[in-house]
């Protein structure tokens, strides 16, 4: 019983940082996107490079081996949503050291999206990333899923869960009386 006394206070001490409060800054990032996304309880948003993705607490300091994003693009110009697409695949294929690919359509709740799934190495490490591009009122989305190799299907249902929870805000409307 003694011992079980002593253990206790290091379980509750570690269980409490497993419940880390978004930081204010991050908050004030998710606040300003367009879109909500609800992670999984076990997941924790952090900031980085210019957006907002959520990792496993498990995962630790190194966020990059898991990480799930969202990003919003603006299209400056003419590009039409299709064009924007083969320009993020090729971005994407000249950017890594590619392994394989696979690119497909489906219909979802996001509507029609184009999904690309690659596996690449870098540091001598592979990864495979899940990504989803789609389009909500004239912006253009990318979803991202990517993980080392060997972690990829551990964290893949709550990746998509992420991916199924995307809900835009709806835009306020201004009523103004003449």
């Amino acid at each position: 019983m003694k011992t079980f006394l002593l253990f206790l206070p290091l379980v509750l001490l570690m269980h409490c940082g497993a419940t880390k409060p978004i930081p204010n800054d991050t908050q004030d990032w998710i606040n300003n996107q367009a879109f909500t996304v609800s992670a999984p309880k076990d997941w924790r948003a952090v900031k980085h490079h210019g957006y907002v993705g959520y990792t496993p607490l498990l995962e630790g300091d190194n966020f990059f081996h898991t990480l799930v994003s969202v990003f919003e693009y603006k299209p400056h110009g003419q590009s039409d949503f299709k064009t924007f697409v083969q320009e993020r695949f090729a971005e994407t294929n000249a950017g890594i050291n590619l392994l394989n690919q696979d690119i497909k359509t489906e219909d979802t709740h996001l509507g029609p999206v184009y999904i690309h799934t690659t596996t690449s190495t870098f540091n001598q490490k592979t990864y495979k990333r899940y990504t989803v591009y789609f389009e909500h009122e004239g912006a253009f989305y990318n979803y991202n899923y990517s993980a080392l190799k060997t972690a990829y299907d551990n964290y893949y249902d709550d990746a998509i869960s992420i991916l199924n929870s995307i809900a835009f805000k709806s835009k306020a409307v201004s009523l103004t009386e003449n």
